[in-house]
């Protein structure tokens, strides 16, 4: 069932197979992705939390975690940039990207869309084209740094996914993994590191019910054959996620199945985050002092990135 997106004005891009609803004023979220084929749709919508026009500075997971497709940088943990000359600046809950409303041009079946930074000088761009004949929605990433300092970041596309058990994620096995924090230390402590997909005895790639209960952050380099996805058998589809190694390093991955929730006495959500991601870890400091691992925009610089979200038809073994 397609979401109720009539409180904020919302572009949408549609070809035969997917239909995307984008709405600039919410953080330029991504609210739909809707396979027209199997009449399924990939991304999870929160029922406690509706989309409305962002309050920067806000809590994220309190007010506006509303689910979709959001952007999170130059961080996604909150806390004190790390180093000068914005040592001690207040990166929000996320990020600044969701709290802020975007501008956005549309022309046929393409988005071009940007926002400046508030506390950091930057300005992100993002461009989404839907392929005219095919199952394909491409994203183009350009960020400017507008100061003569290098700008450390961590940046994370952030799906928040609709499963339901007997998914499959697909990661390639012995792929390297570490958990990076979680709701049950029986998953796998924080810190510790495995190979995909089997932690503490669990196959992590096979989605439970959300009864399981736990709900576990992992990261690791991105998979060397340059995809990663999710698998729903129901309609022998796969959700692809493509990207170039050289551009989008890591991988992080939110499983939370029926583990978390910031409402206390609330049931637990059941969804799942899969991040291709510039740096390790949500918190910049860890990954810029622990990890060694994130991105540096170059003085008066630039860097570009693009992202691919395929659906592709096949059934598993």
């Amino acid at each position: 069932m397609l979401r109720d997106l009539s409180v904020l004005a919302t572009h949408v891009l549609e070809n035969p197979f997917l239909r995307i609803a984008v709405i600039p004023q919410a953080g330029g979220k991504i609210a739909s992705c809707f396979d027209l084929q199997t009449r399924r749709e990939w991304l999870w919508t929160n029922s406690r939390l509706p989309v409305q026009a962002p309050i920067y500075g806000a809590s994220y997971v309190r007010a506006h975690d509303s689910g979709g497709f959001d952007e999170c940088f130059p961080a996604v943990a909150e806390g004190p940039y790390p180093v000068d000359p914005w040592h001690g600046v207040g990166i929000p809950d996320h990020g600044e990207l969701w709290g802020l409303p975007w501008e956005c041009e549309v022309e046929g079946r393409t988005l071009r869309m940007g926002v400046d930074g508030v506390r950091f000088p930057y300005r992100f761009e993002r461009e989404l084209e839907l392929a005219e004949d095919a199952p394909e929605l491409r994203l183009r990433y350009r960020v400017q740094n507008r100061a003569p300092f290098a700008f450390p970041f961590i940046w994370s596309s952030h799906p928040l996914l609709s499963i339901r058990p007997g998914m499959r994620l697909l990661i390639p096995d012995g792929t390297p993994m570490k958990v990076y924090g979680g709701s049950d230390p029986a998953v796998g402590d924080r810190g510790a590191s495995f190979e995909w997909p089997m932690l503490a005895g669990q196959d992590l790639g096979l989605l439970p019910g959300p009864e399981a209960g736990y709900a576990v952050k992992i990261f690791g380099d991105a998979p060397a054959r340059g995809w990663v996805g999710l698998h729903d058998p129901e309609t022998a589809t796969t959700l692809r996620m493509e990207y170039d190694l050289a551009e989008i390093p890591q991988l992080g991955l939110w499983l939370n199945m029926g583990g978390w929730t910031p409402f206390e006495g609330e049931p637990a959500y059941y969804n799942l985050g899969l991040e291709p991601c510039i740096g390790a870890g949500d918190d910049l400091e860890l990954a810029m002092r622990q990890f060694g691992s994130y991105g540096c925009l170059p003085a008066k610089g630039e860097l570009t990135w693009n992202l691919t979200l395929r659906l592709v038809s096949e059934t598993l073994a």
